[in-house]
């Protein structure tokens, strides 16, 4: 027995420990509240009906969220095992933890680029004129204009001559335009103005081409390759030696944000403007609540947000030491995430508020989703700002935090799979983690062309968001269904000391409400499928969404290749192979050290006794 603790406690050893609670719960913070918080989270909130879809929101995170979260933390943290080699409680089901490590690393690979685009931004603020303050010669054809304006009428409109009013636009006559007192606007461009933010962004960082056939990839940017490359290298530094690296460094990355955010919100409530910003955030359209895409969209929101079923949070839990109290932790990381979504959503439009009184356009003409609210609209709102290049500076490398924190998980995630399912590359963490980096460095090259945005949402929408929801359904089932909801309340107060509590909210949130409501989330998003867009008109190619379905098979796939596997390589009739395959195996255990060996050998002698239900733990009692 003295050989097996032995064992037990080099292989803790090996795999690594938190070196502290804190570590632990800024890693998970700095995971959880990541950039969707920021530029995700406000926008929804704003189309889908404000208060309204905080109400959403809130709801599901009681009946998703959390019980997910928590069941994952508990699963790492008892076993002590990564998101592969967990199922060793249903063999079956091993396929989910594959299907988590790849989809881990395909986020991995663009949110990078994401990253470097962010990083780009962060050296641009530097300069004595922020970029997207002025408008360069060749933009003036698209209209180019350095404030968001109103959509204008045209000069020739006898209403607008007869109230004098100066802000319409030009008709390109020169001699009606000249006998104008006073300069319209736009002269060479007979089309809609474009902020210069904007066109900066598409036109000077990114080049994005008009589609993403094979002719318009072109070759990589170079600034971008090497925003991208440091990027990498700054990851790849801090998680050389596992959690032990990267465990110390969440104490800045995971904490700072809140810093400039509680600065950003105190000047933003001073600016004018800031009230109608928070009434259009907040102030709710209750007809909104009996609209289905409302909850759609909010448990979207919330899957993404926490990070479920990425495998990152069972890998959190699996390096803690076994009596922690998971259970605060994720009722605390939980609680984190949606405040900060809120806070976040203040800040945002707040300051949009305050952009829309200066100029004088409604918030709707100011307010954009995902890389429209970070690249365009908030870089254009901080030029606005006294000293804009000191808040630029801090806005962008708060971005560079939230999203160096989530990075850190989701490419941890790959690797402890990695390690856990060949143990010898313990031994050469470093080597692992530089040879893992630079292999995606050259894959995530495609996202850093002209093409790269649309390769980039390709990525996302087909390798991070029908899989996700599949992956999230069968792992709910795999444990609560075929492992057992009694079973793993047991496993829970043997770890805890005491049940979870209200035992039948969690129950019933584990069985029904997970399983069921992201399985009819994963059905509802299947049967209502729109091909991702190029622009409003038109769809991406045939070829890339045949490569994009290509994406989704290969991360699911393993889901069902490991059951057949598993099923042929059993003995027996077809019942008695099922049952072998669904029957935990000798390696799953409590990861308490000084039991773990005593208790899965009363296991084997037990038939397959669980937490409290095994002899051992009740004499032990």
């Amino acid at each position: 027995m003295e050989e097996a603790l032995s064992t037990d406690r080099k292989n803790i050893v090996e795999r690594g420990e938190w070196g502290n609670k804190w570590e632990f719960i800024l890693s998970c913070i700095g995971y959880s509240v990541g950039l969707g918080n920021v530029w995700r989270f406000p926008y929804l909130a704003y189309e889908n009906g404000g208060a309204a879809f905080l109400i959403a929101y809130i709801i599901l995170q009681f009946l998703i969220g959390k019980p997910m979260y928590f069941m994952e933390l508990v699963l790492g943290q008892y076993s002590g095992k990564g998101p592969t080699t967990v199922w060793a409680l249903n063999p079956s089901a091993k396929g989910v933890g594959i299907s988590q490590a790849l989809i881990s690393i395909i986020v991995t690979i663009y949110y990078n680029v994401i990253i470097a685009y962010i990083l780009y931004y962060f050296f641009a603020s530097m300069q004595g004129t922020l970029p997207w303050m002025v408008c360069k010669e060749e933009w003036k054809q698209y209209g180019c204009v350095e404030q968001t304006t109103r959509r204008l009428k045209y000069c020739d409109n006898a209403d607008v001559i007869a109230r004098n009013i100066t802000d319409c636009r030009c008709t390109l006559n020169a001699t009606f335009d000249s006998s104008l007192p006073f300069n319209c606007t736009n002269t060479t461009y007979t089309g809609e103005p474009t902020g210069v933010a904007e066109l900066y962004f598409y036109k000077e960082v990114i080049h994005k081409a008009t589609n993403m056939y094979p002719e318009d990839v072109g070759p990589p940017l170079w600034k971008l390759a090497l925003c991208l490359l440091l990027a990498w290298i700054l990851v790849v530094v801090c998680l050389m030696k596992g959690i032990t690296s990267s465990g110390k460094v969440v104490y800045f990355t995971a904490t700072f944000p809140y810093v400039i955010l509680l600065v950003l919100l105190i000047r933003g409530a001073t600016l004018d403007g800031a009230l109608d910003g928070v009434i259009f955030f907040v102030v709710p359209k209750w007809e909104k609540l009996l609209d289905l895409k409302i909850w759609v969209a909010a448990a979207g929101q919330m899957f993404f947000s926490l990070g479920i079923s990425f495998g990152s949070i069972l890998m959190f839990g699996s390096f803690n030491k076994f009596k922690n109290n998971v259970y605060g932790d994720a009722m605390l990381i939980a609680v984190m995430d949606m405040v900060t979504s809120i806070i976040a959503g203040l800040v945002i439009f707040m300051t949009l508020g305050g952009m829309a009184k200066t100029m004088g356009v409604g918030i709707e003409d100011v307010a954009k989703g995902g890389y429209g609210l970070a690249f365009v609209a908030y870089p254009e709102a901080l030029s606005n700002m006294p000293i804009p290049q000191l808040w630029s500076i801090l806005f962008f490398f708060m971005l560079f935090t939230l999203g160096l924190d989530s990075e850190f998980a989701m490419l941890e995630t790959t690797l402890t799979c990695l390690q856990d399912e060949f143990p010898r590359l313990r031994k050469h963490k470093g080597s692992l983690c530089v040879g893992v980096g630079l292999v995606c460095y050259f894959i995530a090259l495609p996202c850093i062309t002209p093409a790269g945005d649309y390769i980039v949402g390709l990525m996302d929408g087909f390798g991070a968001d029908f899989s996700l929801l599949f992956v999230a359904t069968c792992e709910c089932i795999g444990v609560m269904w075929v492992y057992g909801v009694k079973r793993f309340i047991s496993d829970t107060t043997y770890m805890l000391g005491r049940a979870p509590i209200p035992v039948f909210y969690w129950g019933f949130c584990w069985v029904i409400c997970a399983p069921v409501l992201v399985g009819l989330l994963f059905i509802y998003r299947m049967a209502k499928y729109n091909p991702p867009k190029i622009n409003k008109e038109l769809d991406y190619p045939e070829f890339a969404q045949v490569i994009g379905w290509l994406i989704t098979v290969f991360v699911i796939c393993p889901i069902p290749l490991m059951f057949f596997c598993k099923l042929y390589q059993a003995k027996g009739n077809l019942i008695k192979r099922l049952k072998t395959i669904t029957t935990p195996t000798t390696e799953w255990g409590p990861n308490d050290g000084s039991l773990a060996h005593e208790i899965r050998m009363d296991y084997i002698a037990h038939g397959g006794k669980h937490g409290l239900d095994n002899p051992a733990v009740i004499l032990d009692n």
